[in-house]
Order: C-alpha cells, then sequence, then structure tokens
C-alpha cells in the first residue's frame, strides 16, 4: 500500500513539474506569436524573473510579464499586466496584453485599435526613448488610440521601462554605449577564475526550490547541447564563444523547466519548476505621472484659466444676473469651452467609473499616484470637490460637464427652431428622478465584485460615445447616444435629471455644502408667487419656493428673475407702488390749488359784499 502511494505521489509530481513548465504556452498562448519559431521555454528565474526562450539549442530571447518588473497604475487605479518579449540585441519581439480592468479597453476600444497599437513596438530597441506622440531629436514616436489617452501613456511607459529592466539584468547593454565604450577602451581588470558549477541535487522544499533558481541551470533539455544552457547570473558580452564541455563528459541534469517544442513529447526526464520569484523591486525612477504632467503643459494652463473664469463668475454670479443679457452670453460661451475644449480636447469627461475607483481604492488601499495619472481629471476633481462643498453639485452640472454643455446647445438651437418642448407631470417626474439613484447603487453594487464588468454597465453613461470617442463607435452605442441627445431637444437636459448615475454621485455629498446663501429667495418665493419654479427647465424648485440643491444645475436664471422687477411678482409690486408715489403727489398738489382758488373767491366775495 505505501509503495502504491509513494508511485502516486511520484506521479503528480512529475505530472506536477510537467504542467508548471509547460504553463506558458498554455496559460499565455501569445507567447507563440512573440517568438513564433521557439523550440523550448525556460522556467521564470532571475531578478526580475523572466522565461528563457531557445531556438535551435540557443537562447534568442526572453519572455516576462510586465507586473513581475514594474506596476504603474493606470485610469483604472490598477496596472495593466503585459507579455513582453525582447531578443538578445535589446529589441522589443512583439508583446501582448494579458490583464487589465481598463473601462476604455474593456469597452470602447475595438481588438483591431488594440493590435494596430501593440504592433508598434516591435524592433524597437529597448533603450530607446519611446514617447506616445511625434517623433523628434533622440526620441522615438508612436501612434496612441484616440480616447484612451492615459491608458496608452501609461502602458508605453510600463513596457518600456520593464523591457529595459530585464534587458539590463540579463547583461544586454545599450549599443549607443557599447560603441562609446569600444571608441574609448579601458584596460581590462584581472578577474578570479569563475568556480565550476555544482550538478543540483532534486529540490524537495519550496524554499530548496527557490535557491535552485536562484542557482545557474545545471544543463540543457534533451536534444539541446550543453552550450545551449542559460547561465542563472546575467550574461557579459564576450569576444569568444563559450567553451563546449569535452566530449565524454557526463552529460549535466536537465534545465529546471524547459520543454521542448517538438514532437518527442513528454520528454524522458523533466525536473520540477522552481517556485516563481516575487515581484522585481525596480530601481527608484521619476513616477510615470510627472512625464505626463510635463507633456501636457498646453491643456492644464488652459483648464486653470477656465477654472478661474467660472470662480469669478460664481463669486460675481449677483452682478451677472442683474445684466441678463451678459449672463446669456457668458453661459453659452462657457459652454463652448467645455464641450470642445474639455470634452473633444482634453478627453477629461468626468465618470461614474471614475466615483467606484476612487471607493475601491479608498477600500483597498488608497495612493495619491493612482489619481495623478490623467493631470486633467485630476484638477477637474479638485475643484468638483471644493464647489461641492460650497455649491453644491450644480456647479459641475451646469457647467463643468461637456455632455451636459452639449445638451444645453442642442437646447438652444432647438428653441430657435421652435420646437415643442414636452413636460413630465410633477408625480411622473418625482418617480423619474430616483432612477439615477437606483442606477448607482447597481453599479456601486457590481463595482465591489469587479470594476470591469461595473464598466460595462456604465455604458448607460453616453460619455465615452459621445465624448472621449466621438461617435467612432458600434452603431448600437451611437444610435443610443443620439436618442438621448434628441431627448434633450425636447426636454431640457432629459439625461441629467433622470437617467445620469454620476449627478446622482455628486448630489449625496453636495447636500453637505458649508453655504445655503449663494441663491437668494424672498418670503414670498412659492406663497405665492410660482414664476421661478414654472420658468425652471430642470424642475429643481418646489411648489413651496425652496430649491432642490440635489437637482439644480446652477444655471442662474432663478436668480435673473430674483433681481427683474417686471418678472419677479414681489418686485413688481414694490415697483408700482414707486410708481404710483409720485402720481398720488401730483393729484394732492391739484387738490390743493383747486381748494385755494374756491377759497380766494369766497373771500373776494365776502369783501365785495362789505
Amino acid at each position: 500500500m505505501s509503495t502504491v502511494r509513494t508511485l502516486f505521489c511520484a506521479l503528480l509530481l512529475c505530472l506536477g513539474g510537467f504542467a508548471g513548465a509547460a504553463d506558458l504556452q498554455f496559460i499565455y498562448p501569445q507567447a507563440r506569436g512573440i517568438f513564433p519559431d521557439a523550440e523550448a521555454y525556460g522556467g521564470f528565474e532571475g531578478s526580475p524573473p523572466s522565461v528563457t526562450v531557445y531556438k535551435g539549442g540557443k537562447v534568442v530571447g526572453y519572455l516576462f510579464l510586465s507586473e513581475d518588473v514594474l506596476r504603474i497604475p493606470a485610469y483604472s487605479g490598477k496596472p495593466i499586466n503585459t507579455l513582453i518579449g525582447i531578443d538578445t540585441e535589446g529589441r522589443i519581439a512583439g508583446l501582448a496584453i494579458v490583464h487589465h480592468d481598463e473601462p476604455i479597453l474593456a469597452v470602447g476600444i475595438t481588438q483591431e485599435r488594440l493590435n494596430r497599437y501593440v504592433a508598434q513596438y516591435e524592433n524597437k530597441s529597448v533603450f530607446d526613448k519611446v514617447i506616445v506622440g511625434a517623433s523628434g531629436p533622440g526620441r522615438v514616436g508612436i501612434d496612441g488610440i484616440s480616447g484612451a489617452t492615459i491608458t496608452v501613456m501609461v502602458e508605453n511607459a510600463t513596457i518600456m521601462r520593464s523591457a529595459r529592466a530585464v534587458a539590463e539584468s540579463r547583461g544586454i547593454r545599450n549599443p549607443g554605449i557599447a560603441a562609446a565604450t569600444a571608441a574609448s577602451p579601458v584596460p581590462e581588470t584581472p578577474r578570479a577564475p569563475t568556480p565550476a558549477t555544482a550538478e543540483p541535487k532534486p529540490v524537495e522544499s519550496v524554499a530548496a526550490q527557490k535557491t535552485m533558481a536562484a542557482a545557474a541551470p545545471a544543463g540543457p533539455p534533451q536534444g539541446m547541447t550543453a552550450a545551449a544552457a542559460r547561465p542563472a547570473t546575467p550574461p557579459r558580452p564576450a569576444a569568444a564563444a563559450p567553451a563546449q564541455a569535452p566530449r565524454g563528459t557526463p552529460a549535466p541534469g536537465l534545465v529546471h523547466g524547459v520543454v521542448p517544442l517538438s514532437p518527442e513529447m513528454p520528454p524522458r526526464a523533466i525536473a520540477a519548476l522552481p517556485e516563481k520569484p516575487g515581484t522585481w523591486t525596480p530601481p527608484q525612477e521619476e513616477p510615470a505621472w510627472v512625464a505626463i504632467w510635463q507633456n501636457r503643459k498646453f491643456e492644464i494652463g488652459v483648464l486653470l484659466v477656465g477654472l478661474a473664469v467660472l470662480s469669478f463668475i460664481l463669486v460675481f454670479q449677483d452682478w451677472l444676473a442683474r445684466h441678463p443679457t451678459a449672463l446669456t452670453y457668458v453661459r453659452n460661451g462657457f459652454h463652448v469651452y467645455t464641450l470642445f475644449f474639455i470634452g473633444w480636447w482634453g478627453l477629461a469627461q468626468l465618470s461614474v467609473i471614475n466615483v467606484l475607483t476612487f471607493t475601491g481604492s479608498v477600500m483597498s488601499g488608497f495612493r495619491w499616484e493612482n489619481f495623478l495619472i490623467d493631470p486633467l481629471l485630476f484638477i477637474l476633481w479638485g475643484f468638483v470637490a471644493v464647489t461641492l462643498l460650497l455649491w453644491g453639485r450644480g456647479v459641475y452640472c451646469g457647467w463643468l460637464c461637456p455632455f451636459g454643455a452639449l445638451q444645453e446647445l442642442i437646447l438652444i438651437a432647438s428653441r430657435r427652431l421652435k420646437l415643442p418642448e414636452i413636460e413630465f407631470s410633477d408625480a411622473v417626474h418625482e418617480r423619474l428622478v430616483a432612477l439615477k439613484y437606483i442606477i448607482l447603487i447597481l453599479l456601486f453594487g457590481l463595482s465591489l465584485q469587479s470594476i470591469t464588468e461595473a464598466a460595462w454597465y456604465a455604458e448607460i453613461e453616453p460619455f465615452k460615445t459621445v465624448i472621449s470617442m466621438r461617435f467612432q463607435r458600434e452603431w448600437e452605442y451611437v444610435l443610443y447616444a443620439l436618442v438621448l441627445i434628441g431627448l434633450a431637444a425636447v426636454n431640457r437636459k432629459f439625461y441629467c435629471k433622470y437617467l445620469c448615475p454620476l449627478g446622482a454621485a455628486l448630489a449625496i455629498p453636495g447636500r453637505f455644502r458649508l453655504f445655503e446663501w449663494w441663491l437668494r429667495r424672498r418670503k414670498e418665493c412659492g406663497k405665492p408667487c410660482q414664476v421661478c419654479a414654472n420658468r425652471c427647465s430642470v424642475r429643481a424648485i418646489r411648489p413651496t419656493g425652496e430649491i432642490n440643491s440635489n437637482e439644480c444645475h446652477y444655471c442662474l436664471d432663478c436668480q435673473v428673475i430674483y433681481y427683474n422687477d417686471r418678472v419677479c411678482l414681489p418686485l413688481i409690486d414694490r415697483r408700482k407702488k414707486r410708481e404710483q408715489q409720485p402720481m398720488r403727489g401730483r393729484d394732492n398738489n391739484h387738490d390743493s390749488s383747486k381748494a385755494v382758488s374756491e377759497s380766494d373767491a369766497v373771500s373776494i366775495e365776502t369783501a365785495g359784499r362789505l
């Protein structure tokens, strides 16, 4: 019985070693596309860990996962794991994205566009300064992906930094530096003879496996010469070829984790795959977000100017409300700026996915660099956080949302075309308003399980279709966005009022704003005056006269009415009273003059009689 059990355990160990060694081509089939002529793969070894690729008994390159080398958080707050292959000269043989949580890549970017992007890295040197954009002196430019600028910039930094780290750890040198060194030779320093490496013994424990991973490979797999065995220590460039083992010398043990890709499978003997080393800690480098901020100085400057102008508008809103014509021009002009610059140029459309990502980061481990990746979104969210405390959600929804600005401009065009405006009854309106809060709760629940799945359902937001991808998507997404825009032409901001989960998310902290007096009201508002309530197109004023800050978009129309003595009923009464005072004075003077004249006539008549 014990013999059977021993044989069974041995069989499991053999199968486990075979599966572990062969897992690369089965778990990551993209490896065959990166090195299509590979004949054997090694196991994960070295620091940073990589897999050696063999062909014809020689090392032709290395495969590695970017998350084992460098982890830069992308738009979703999580890194993009990429399988990268480099050859022995430091050129990128190919790459493939194997896992990500990016919303724009999950839903929006087609596989064809993604393949075109990654294909640009082939044959690029890992020592090149590759940037997303135009080429320049000392820079190699590649094309990005429209609508995924930040994701692409993070992926570029991840690919180039991790590939260079692996190349340098394997002794691959920068050709430019090598040429400079050859031009000015340096006297060689005598080296001590390298001791021979002993043949490894069978590995019995995890600790021993880690030790074996750090040790030099004992020999090549079956069918490979001893010269093909790859040393664990980084190879150094040498003028002479490595010496061959003398004929008749016993063949060393099998290289751990190497599986020949030939019809002769499985091999007659295979060693257990060492445990995959932990994530390699790269040398300290400048954070990726710093370079992104430097590359977007122009956009950052224009955004800061726009936010400064909006702050001026909010502080001096009373003056603008007294001059409605000026307010109309300022508001419409700012909507154009928001749509074209913040939206279509800067791609800084906030989304409920940002809220869900932030919430997940707070619960799992908050890091500022996760949110500094996109400078425009970071600045915009900072400004929105301040305005939520001072004014509520209305500042963003009414002034800074690109899709909201598009709806406002569409409404202006529809009014000039004299299209009818459709409104729901109060009962229907109150029930529809609750929809966006229900959508927010459902998306939040999904995000707790998978942010990628939540991103798919978050397509209820048309922002990606209209703003990020500028309608360059599948027809069903475009049709959905056009339907919402069409509804906005006859019902002001239909999507914002009833469906927007981002608006619902902003309304929750907006309830804790510090000041209530920015939007002025009178004691007569709602009792009996209903002018503001009837003229508010977003239905944010209750019949009782209070402004519902959860639904207010801060258009300032009610403030224009507040200062207009031709529209506001309390002001109309006051104006009429002022206008009637001079008339009463003239009437009183006329009556007094008439009385004096009659008195004089009586006196004259009496004097005549006397």
